[in-house]
Order: C-alpha cells, then structure tokens, then sequence
C-alpha cells in the first residue's frame, strides 16, 4: 500500500469514519478513499495494523481504537472526527466477525461476541453518526451486510442472522430519517478473500476482492442508494431465488453442493491463514471480510 497522492487540505473535504480498517475490507475501503482525496478516521481493535494502515495512506488521517461492542468508544469515535476535522460526512460500518460451522459446534462466548460486534456494532455506530448527521441535515451511513441476508447457509447460521439484521435495521433508519437529508445505504457483498474467510469454498462464482467491495462504497458515496448487491446480477438472482418454495431451493443447493462453502472448510486455506495470522480476524461484509 502506497501513498497515492498527497491530502487535500480543504476544510470542506469530506470525512469518513470506517470501521474494521486494520484489514481486509476495512483497509481496502480506506485505500480507495484516501485515493479519492477524503480525509479519514479509521478505527479497528488491532491498534498496530491500525496505525500501520494509517501511516500507510497518511498520517494526516485520525486512526482510532475503538470495539464496536461498546457503544461509548463509538460515541467517541464520531466526537473525534468533529473535533479533529471539523464535520463528518460518511459512516461506514465495516467491522465484523464470521463464525462459521455446525452451530452446535460452536463457542457460546465466540457466538456471542459474533453477534454484538456484527449488529450490536452497526447499530451502535449508527446512533453515533446519525446523533450529529441529522441536526446537519447531511451525511450518509454505509453498513456493510452480506449476500447471506437473503441467502442464509449451512454452517453460516448465526452469521447470516445478523446480516439479515443489518438489512432490516437499515431499512427500518432508512423509514424513520426519510427527508432528513441523510441517506442510509445497507451493501449486500458475495464472498469476499481476506483473512476473515480463509476456510469457506466459494460457489457459483469466484469470491470478490477486497477492492472489489471497495469500489462498490466509492460508487454508493457518489450516488447513495438504498441497497446495493455485489455482484449485481448475482444479487438479484438470489433475492428471486428466495420465493422459490424450500423443496426447489434444497434441491439446487444440493446440485451445486452450496453446503460445502461453510460445512466443508478448505483445510488449506487454514493452515496458510494460520501460518499468517497474528492478529484477532475482523472484518466487514461477508462471508468473508
């Protein structure tokens, strides 16, 4: 990662907030961003990726600690994009974790910690950015969900629950801020390489690139909609998919062997992530951030 250009200096240059950046998605998001000329405030629990991602791009750009299970440190984290830069623009909720396997199989503690960082943290970050965008009338909150909201899998359970509960959260703000003047936009990614997925078999089609996500938050930043599904095409093909009745569904997914993605983990891909890793997976988007 390269410094791309310099940071403007103008006081009227837009300020992102984004979460998870220390990796992954989160760090892709803040490399397009900071290409784009935006000043940033990046947060993750991983300080010293954090910093190092910040110094990456800028030290100009704020780089924050702050877990989103806990709504004060995101409360502070929106105080400090004010004071630092004088306005904030976008939010995007970013971080997240992925459990993944028989939920019977799995750790309570895990489980729930996977539950308050993925909807706890979008829901706590979303109170913090709206309680100074509404009195603004401006500003937009991206919260990043996943394909598996409306394309819930085996093995994925707990995982695609709080996605779902993304959906539904931004589509309930999107009704009770309308006319406000800021604009919630809720990304439905397909399976996406980093870190965070380094043991799911992707299907149908090959997994999306970090960057990939990336450009998808650029483009809803220029022209905010709603939703957006990435890949398109497969968004909407899956969302169709979803009033077919249950037999029909569990017959494709057995043709395309779908389960495998989560249930059969590629044992590969977790020796080289465990050779790799030094630092607790979190991410944003999914499956797979």
């Amino acid at each position: 990662m390269h410094d791309a250009a310099p940071l403007p200096q103008r006081l009227d240059t837009p300020v992102v907030v984004v979460t998870g950046a220390a990796r992954g998605i989160g760090q892709a998001i803040a490399t397009r961003l900071h290409r784009d000329g935006y000043r940033l405030v990046l947060a993750d629990v991983d300080v010293a990726r954090l910093h190092a991602t910040r110094d990456a791009l800028s030290p100009a750009h704020a780089a924050v600690r702050a877990d989103v299970t806990e709504a004060a440190d995101l409360d502070a984290l929106a105080e400090t994009a004010v004071q630092q830069f004088g306005r904030l623009d976008v939010w995007i909720n970013n971080a997240g974790l992925i459990p993944s396997g028989l939920l019977t199989e799995q750790n309570g503690t895990d489980l729930s910690r996977a539950w308050h960082t993925n909807l706890g943290g979008t829901v706590h970050g979303c109170r913090a950015a709206l309680h100074h965008m509404l009195p603004a009338r401006r500003g937009q909150v991206i919260n990043i969900a996943s394909l598996c909201a409306v394309k819930p899998l085996a093995g994925l359970a707990l995982y695609s629950a709080t996605k779902a509960a993304v959906v539904t959260l931004s589509e309930g703000l999107r009704r009770e801020i309308r006319g406000s003047g800021v604009h919630i936009t809720c990304l439905l990614p397909y399976m996406v390489t980093t870190d965070a997925s380094h043991t799911l078999r992707p299907r149908l089609v090959p997994a999306l690139r970090p960057d990939d996500v990336a450009r998808a938050v650029t483009g809803a930043i220029r022209r905010p909609r709603p939703r957006i599904y990435t890949p398109p095409l497969l968004g909407w093909a899956l969302t169709a998919a979803s009033r077919l009745p249950h037999g029909v569904r569990d017959a494709v997914d057995d043709v395309i062997r779908m389960d495998e993605l989560a249930l059969r983990p590629d044992q590969t891909g977790r020796r080289r992530f465990r050779r790799c890793r030094t630092a607790p997976k979190q991410h944003g988007g999914g499956p797979g951030n």
